[in-house]
């Protein structure tokens, strides 16, 4: 046998570790057993819109698979930190995006929804969401504007992927997803995330319990029904698991209940606030946090704490971006630094989690699922583990524990 010197050992040697580095995220071939995933997410879709308004698809899901009493979101109940966590199973004080805005100089100023440039930053998003995990594993991904999914996070979109654009009709994203699950097996995604922006919107304009809102309900129903529809004609449509869930609840509002921080602190003492109502960040001024809580915490409808007093059931306050101050309206409060109280109407999110209108649905249907399970109360950051279950994924390090919800299976552990 021919002996290799050190020389050429170590070139051989060299050659199979870029190989192997080169192959570890080539993507696996989809075999004709494969399972799918495409999970959906109505925003805003409070735990009992089904019972208060006529949703017979919902109530087909439920009776066909596992609905959860209710799933409640991460504190605090905003739309970018409860879609972050869906996606990485982290609460929002270890995921990064603590609120829809906040101060972060690393970011070069304030993290707000609407500025595209800071949600394309990879550098916001902590975590591993799981498009991510699953790209790293071979499987191909795709998101319909699912929050995180515009930046390269750990250096990686879904393999298909849209920048956010609100006007593109609902039908339209649905046939979207549906061309995704008709191509060819070496380029079809095995997971989807699909995002829908109502019924928020509405809630915020009508607030929950509203004859136009119950309107909107029902369209969403219409459009799950199709949803539905185009995967059963499938002819693996057997083998995908559709999940349907949401971020957060709505709260109605008012302006009779309205806080004006300044009339209870000195502008002096604040540096910053984001976050807007009913959940605030402050950046204190030098020695000025007891001010501010002191003060605050006088005032009906608004509570503050200091970052080392936030309660614990909250998972709120260790994050590096963390300022000094939070402040909490009560459910059905408004806070604010000025401006008309009258604006104040409809309906709101982003309260205490552990108040129930806050809290939101889970459904679930598909080969890996109980028929008809009722799933007890659990919390959003068990629904990365979900899917990583369905995929058959080694998952990342979350917040969740799977105990909680290994009952909505078909298969046990």
């Amino acid at each position: 046998m021919t002996k290799l010197t050190g020389t050429r050992l170590c070139g051989f040697l060299i050659l199979g570790i870029i190989l192997l580095a080169g192959g570890s995220c080539r993507k696996k071939e989809v075999s004709a057993h494969d399972n799918y995933v495409v999970m959906v997410s109505f925003d805003g879709f409070r735990w009992d819109y089904a019972d208060l308004y006529d949703t017979p698809t919902f109530d087909a899901m439920a009776r066909n698979g596992v609905r959860a009493i209710r799933m409640i979101p991460s504190f605090p109940t905003q739309t970018f930190p409860n879609h972050y966590t869906l996606a990485t199973g982290l609460y929002p004080d270890h995921h990064g995006i603590i609120n829809n805005s906040f101060y972060a100089p690393e970011l070069g100023g304030v993290y707000r929804i609407s500025d595209r440039r800071k949600v394309q930053d990879p550098d916001a998003y902590f975590g591993e969401p799981i498009w991510v995990t699953a790209e790293k594993q071979g499987i191909r991904t795709a998101s319909y504007f699912w929050v995180g999914s515009e930046a390269p996070v750990r250096g990686t979109h879904p393999t298909y992927w849209k920048t956010y654009d609100g006007s593109i009709p609902y039908m339209e994203r649905v046939d979207t997803v549906i061309r995704w699950l008709k191509l060819p097996m070496d380029k079809r995604p095995r997971l989807i995330l699909l995002y829908f922006d109502e019924p928020d919107h509405s809630g915020h304009d009508y607030g929950p319990v509203h004859p136009e809102m119950g309107k909107v309900v029902e369209y969403l129903d219409e459009v799950l029904a199709y949803l539905r529809g185009e995967i059963a004609d499938l002819e693996y449509g057997d083998r995908v698991n559709l999940v349907v869930l949401s971020d957060h609840g709505m709260a109605s509002v008012s302006p009779q209940r309205y806080v004006n921080l300044y009339d209870h602190i000195k502008p002096r003492w604040v540096e910053h606030i984001t976050g807007g109502s009913p959940v605030s960040l402050v950046d204190a001024a030098a020695g000025c946090e007891d001010s501010i809580t002191v003060s605050l915490n006088k005032v009906e409808g608004v509570m503050a704490w200091k970052k080392n007093e936030i309660p614990a059931r909250l998972h709120y306050g260790s994050s590096p971006r963390f300022p000094d101050v939070l402040l909490m309206a009560d459910s059905g409060w408004s806070i604010g630094t000025g401006g008309d109280p009258s604006v104040y109407t409809g309906g709101t999110h982003g309260y205490d989690n552990a108040f129930t209108q806050m809290h939101t649905i889970f459904y679930a249907e598909g080969p890996d699922f109980r028929k008809g399970y009722v799933q007890p109360d659990f919390p959003n950051v068990e629904v990365y583990g979900i899917v990583a279950r369905l995929l058959e994924l080694k998952p990342a390090r979350t917040d969740g524990d799977p105990a909680r919800v290994s009952g909505m299976f078909s298969t046990p552990d």
